[in-house]
């Protein structure tokens, strides 16, 4: 993908969330299972006071999965609503507006857990998201673990005829985007459609190959219908 493409489409994940950020704050306040209930048993095994980064903390949803268990938490998102949102429901943690090819940015490092939930997949070609992983590794300390989650859209029939539809485009040329990346509408309450949304559908020897080309080690990689998960480490 070229470097103009990734950038159109970066665009369009940015304008999607600030778009429907009060509807996705709404919606994200629904209990964590079934949907993230391997993030609920990750957040468990977390030590108290661990040092927790948030990649793409929306309105700090991950937070409930501690459970009240005290934590040092640094949220970051790129969308100003939703970080507003989350200073105004979850008051007591830390939150800033960031971006995950940005965390450079941010001085703290030596993080034990490296949440990064439903983001890398919004991200378009393999040197972004290998760029993305990089930079949560040095924010990592030598014994941390990075949890990562994509959706599993392989699982649903719906993605599954957008894909079939987006990769037939793109073998006539139709398509500037990689094979197995969508778009698709988002849709209010109300059935209308107010924004557009990218994805990239992922399988697990994609995961594999990000995460050796960012130097990382595979602690784990498994997947449920909803998402792949992949716990990394240095």
């Amino acid at each position: 993908m070229n470097k103009q493409s990734e950038e159109k489409i970066l665009n369009i994940v940015k304008k999607n969330y600030d778009d429907i950020a009060e509807q996705y704050n709404e919606t994200r306040k629904k209990h964590l299972e079934p949907l993230w209930n391997h993030l609920v048993e990750y957040a468990k095994e977390a030590p108290k006071r661990a040092k927790i980064l948030d990649i793409g903390c929306g309105n700090g949803r991950l937070i409930e999965a501690f459970n009240d268990m005290p934590i040092d938490y640094l949220g970051i998102d790129p969308c100003e609503e939703l970080i507003n949102k989350a200073k105004e429901q979850k008051y007591g943690f830390r939150f800033e507006l960031g971006n995950i090819l940005e965390l450079d940015k941010f001085e703290e490092t030596n993080f034990d857990y490296i949440f990064s939930t439903a983001v890398i997949h919004h991200l378009p070609g393999q040197a972004l998201r290998i760029k993305a992983l990089k930079q949560m590794k040095n924010k990592l300390n030598e014994n941390g673990k990075i949890i990562l989650t994509v959706w599993n859209l392989w699982s649903q029939k719906r993605f599954q005829r957008l894909l079939l539809k987006f990769n037939l485009k793109k073998l006539i040329f139709q398509n500037k985007m990689d094979f197995n990346d969508i778009l698709f509408p988002w849709k209010n309450p109300q059935g209308k459609i107010v924004s557009e949304r990218y994805y990239h559908a992922f399988t697990k020897k994609k995961l594999k190959k990000i995460s050796q080309k960012a130097d990382l080690k595979i602690e784990k990689l498994f997947k449920d219908k909803f998402n792949y998960y992949l716990v990394l480490t240095k």
